[in-house]
Order: C-alpha cells, then structure tokens, then sequence
C-alpha cells in the first residue's frame, strides 16, 4: 500500500482528481512567486453576522471570540517558526483579501484557512460504451454523470495578484475543534509539498521516500488518542493487529508531542475523504512526515461514511507501512 501512498494521497486524501484544475497542483511558476516573495498568512475577522447571531447568547458568543483570538494568535507563533520556503511571512486580515487579489506587480503566496462547498463530478458505473437518445455518444456522456458537493474546511496555499488567484495546494481539516497540531501538520505539508515541487522531484521520487518513511514507524512509540480507542479495541486485539511500539493517551499528551516535536513519537490523523469519509494517516511528530497511509473500505467509499475512529484494519495498515511493504 504504501508505494502507492503519493497517489492516493492525491486521488483520495486531497481529493485532488476532481480538483485539478482548480487547485493547480503547484504550478511551477505558483511555486516560483510563493518562494520569491514573503508569504502572507490571513488572520480571521471577527464575522458581523455571527456577532449579531449570538449577540443575545454570550457564552457563544464568548467561546467565537476566544476561537478567533486563538487561531490568530496560533498562526502568529507557527508559521513564522515552520515556514522556510519564503523569503519572509507577513500577516494580513480578512478585511485585505480582496485587495491583495487586485494588487498589481506581481502575484504572491497566501496562506489562510478556508472554509467552502466543493463540487465533484462523478461518472456512473457502466457509463463506457453506451449511447444516449438516438445513439448519440454526448448524450450518453451528460445522462450517466451527476455532481455533488459538501462542506469542505482546509489550511490552503494560493497565489494572488494582478486581479486573479490560483490554489497551490490545501489540507482538509476534520470536522470539530482545530488543534494545534492540526495547523502544525498542515503548514508543514504544505511546505513539504512546495519545496518538491521547486526540486522538480517526480512522483516516482516521492513514493520511493514515502515507502522508505513508512519504515521508520518501527522506531517510534505510536500515540494513539484514548477517545479512539476506549469501548473499541483491547491491548490483545492492539498488539495483534500493530506488533510495535504504543501507547493510549489524552488529547493533551498527542498535542504535546506535536508541538514539541518530539522524535520518539508518532501519531495518528483522521483526514477527510470527503465530507462524511476519514481516512487515517500515521504522521511523524517531530517533523509531520507521513509515515503510513490507511484508507476507507470500498463500501466506506461508496458513500456509507465512517473511518473516525481507529480499528483493526487501520492497525493492519499502519503495520504494513512499519514494515516496508
């Protein structure tokens, strides 16, 4: 599996098959303006309507303001301290996105979390080979394809300027709080991402590091959060499926870990499919390497959801990655 883990993080994590265009996939001149000029990190604004929502709920509408605050304040002390790529990192509000869109002289990197519907367009199964009304083969085309679309929230690298943007790159986030390892791992693969683009390393490249970095999950005590794992799975049932070394703990103890960049410790992820589908990925703590790669099963994929919690097949998985295969 994890010789293909480039791929599929392309297809399935980053949902990049049905993005392609709209996302750029690093664009070698994107690439080129994100390293050449400072980056600019978006910092949130406080959203008037949801003021006035909560206006009249004030524990709320304290627990927003405290959100807002916060993500600022995470982003003013991470990306100056990961982010290398750029000759600088600058910060800007909400409010001077639009200017920054129509500034002449030249684009620039712009990094902010985002949240969007996204559309898919979907081709039906058996669709090959058939014909529509009066045989006509376009017919066919527009009768066996249908779009959807969900809710999609991400830590997203674009390139603005001279009245246009492009995406670069993104991270989808799951549902629920953002932690700090969350902006952690997506500034850092973000990062990743663009400087093997600059390096003009191929995708055969990069799954050869890949599967070599899946054996240094061996090496380290995989962290596992308590919340995942209680009521699910038993030590015996742990130890068969993931012969190597783990421990069950808090939330507090991963984000620790994470934050301080602990080299003795991975420690898992659960990334959007899509909307309702999790994928699992086993991410080195000191640096946010991907170290094994655990996807949805077939019926998962075919829309019945699920994959948030960790269960044998995932340990399975990240077994195989450990073990080089």
């Amino acid at each position: 599996m994890v010789k293909y883990l480039l791929l599929l993080m392309a297809g399935f994590i980053f949902n990049a098959a049905a993005v392609h265009a709209q996302m750029g996939f690093g664009k070698p001149k994107d690439v080129a303006a994100v390293k050449s000029q400072p980056l600019v990190v978006i910092l949130k604004d406080e959203d008037p309507d949801k003021l006035k929502k909560l206006a009249k709920k004030p524990d709320e509408l304290a627990e927003y303001k405290a959100y807002v605050a916060d993500y600022n304040a995470q982003m003013q002390a991470l990306v100056p301290k990961i982010w290398q790529f750029s000759p600088a990192v600058e910060f800007k509000q909400e409010s001077e996105v639009a200017a920054l869109r129509k500034a002449k002289g030249g684009q620039r990197g712009v990094l902010q979390h985002l949240d969007f519907q996204l559309g898919h367009r979907h081709s039906m199964v058996g669709a090959a080979g058939a014909t529509g009304a009066a045989g006509n083969p376009a017919a066919a085309t527009m009768s066996n394809a249908y779009w959807t679309s969900e809710h999609v929230s991400a830590i997203v690298l674009e390139v603005m300027g001279n009245g246009s943007q492009s995406q670069v790159w993104r991270v989808q986030l799951a549902s629920g709080p953002i932690y700090s390892s969350d902006l952690i791992f997506s500034i850092r693969t973000i990062q990743q991402y663009v400087q093997a683009r600059a390096a003009g390393r191929s995708g055969g490249d990069m799954r050869a590091e890949l599967a070599q970095n899946g054996k240094k999950l061996r090496t380290k005590t995989l962290l596992f959060d308590e919340d995942d794992i209680k009521g699910k799975l038993t030590a015996a049932d742990i130890k068969q499926a993931y012969p190597f070394p783990y421990q069950i703990v808090s939330r507090a103890t991963i984000e620790a870990a994470v934050v301080g960049a602990d080299a003795r410790y991975a420690c898992v992820r659960v990334m959007p499919v899509a909307e309702n589908i999790m994928a699992q990925v086993a991410v080195d703590a000191a640096d946010g390497t991907l170290l094994g790669l655990s996807l949805p099963n077939r019926m998962r994929m075919m829309g019945v959801g699920g994959g948030s919690t960790i269960g044998k097949g995932n340990l399975k998985d990240f077994a195989q990655a450990a073990e080089g295969k």
